[in-house]
């Protein structure tokens, strides 16, 4: 099975008079989901950056089907009744939490639901009522990028499982400057730092995980990211997808401060 990479954005994408499926965002997320559905696999690890949990240790969901979180505010009280009807695998998750503590890595299993780093997007990508289970994996709440590419790879051997990896962040994310100014033109750093990524991605596969390990040393990483929870999925999907999968670029779109790239990687 393939990993992803998607950039999620707010829960205002799901508003199609503002992110229109005829739109290069909307088109692009629906046919990564039409995609993945076409893949018919046996279920789906999302990573977010909503989830962070311990600076060493992890945890993990879904056991138990829960509400789904509505972590954003001052959006209009629509976007808190919106639903996302999907399953969960009791066994994938304890399948995840058993990849990690081979590792002696500490993982805990926990009650919770999607949050909207990983709901929304699934939405906009056409994937409520998937016929799979949807689970959901916490980052580490640390900054280190070559861990958040270990976690990647301890996931990787689910691939040959049916299972879809998926790392949902924004490849360039900073909202003071998304909401602290009234212009709409696309700063500067934006298309720079998005081209990085892409040739750290798209180069030589050899070259990949180092490539994006070097994005912590890019002189504008923290005019892109200033924080860095944003980023880390991709560092994650680099990880499961290793050295062999070669890696595609399914979405490209700029909104002020923000990234919308998309990879999948196969």
């Amino acid at each position: 099975m393939p990993v992803y990479f998607v950039s999620h954005g707010g829960p205002n994408l799901l508003d199609d008079a503002e992110y229109p499926p005829t739109g290069s965002i909307g088109r692009g997320l629906r046919a990564i989901g039409d995609e993945i559905r076409a893949l018919e696999p046996r279920g789906m690890v999302v990573v977010s950056g909503h989830w962070e949990a311990g600076p060493s240790s992890l945890q993990v969901s879904g056991t138990s089907e829960q509400p789904l979180i509505y972590d954003f505010y001052g959006f209009p009280a629509s976007y808190y009744k919106q639903q996302f009807q999907h399953t969960v695998d009791p066994q994938l998750t304890s399948k995840v939490a058993e990849l990690f503590k081979a590792r002696n890595i500490p993982i805990e299993t926990v009650a919770r639901g999607l949050d909207h780093g990983a709901w929304v997007v699934l939405k906009k990508a056409g994937l409520a009522n998937a016929p799979f289970p949807i689970i959901q994996l916490s980052l580490y709440k640390n900054d280190s990028m070559d861990m958040h590419v270990q976690l990647g790879e301890t996931l990787k051997s689910l691939r040959n499982e049916g299972i879809v990896v998926v790392g949902s962040g924004m490849a360039v994310h900073n909202l003071r400057d998304l909401f602290g100014s009234r212009s709409t033109s696309v700063r500067p750093y934006v298309e720079p730092f998005d081209k990085q990524i892409e040739q750290a991605v798209l180069g030589p596969l050899s070259e990949r995980k180092e490539g994006v390990l070097q994005l912590a040393k890019s002189k504008i990483l923290r005019q892109a990211h200033p924080t860095l929870e944003h980023l880390m999925p991709l560092h994650v999907a680099v990880g499961a997808a290793g050295d062999q999968s070669k890696a595609t670029k399914m979405l490209e779109a700029y909104q002020v401060s923000m990234s919308w790239s998309c990879y999948r990687f196969d």
